[in-house]
């Protein structure tokens, strides 16, 4: 069976090799060279401990709430009490209540037109 291997340069005598599709198998050699057979020894070692298995994963999964992964997400298809709850539930989590609040000024028309208006020119 053939790998790839991903061979970087850090510098004159240092080369990093990993071996892609592994992630774990990441070895580096004072030349490229080395850093490659570095790679293949240690890929070796490796697969002389386990193997590839293939598995099938149904891409039409449902979540634990029955959401299909192949629906359309929530804002295109959310009623209008899905989105009073989502709302609901935001407003009650540690993320909104941590949320710093922003100014008067931040919010007020002369200064949302005015992003505009500087953008535009």
């Amino acid at each position: 069976m053939q790998y790839q291997v991903f061979v970087e340069s850090k510098s004159d005598n240092l080369f990093v090799a990993s071996v892609v599709g592994m992630p774990n198998l990441i070895v580096e050699g004072k030349t490229e060279e080395e850093a490659i057979e570095n790679a293949k020894a240690a890929l070796e070692t490796q697969l002389a401990t386990g193997r590839f298995v293939e598995i099938e994963v149904n891409q039409n999964l449902t979540h634990s709430s029955g959401v299909s992964y192949s629906e359309k997400p929530f804002y295109e298809t959310a009623t209008d009490e899905e989105w009073e709850d989502a709302l609901a539930d935001f407003v009650n989590s540690s993320a909104f209540t941590k949320a710093l609040l922003l100014s008067d000024k931040a919010i007020s028309r002369e200064s949302i037109y005015q992003e505009r208006e500087d953008s535009q020119l």
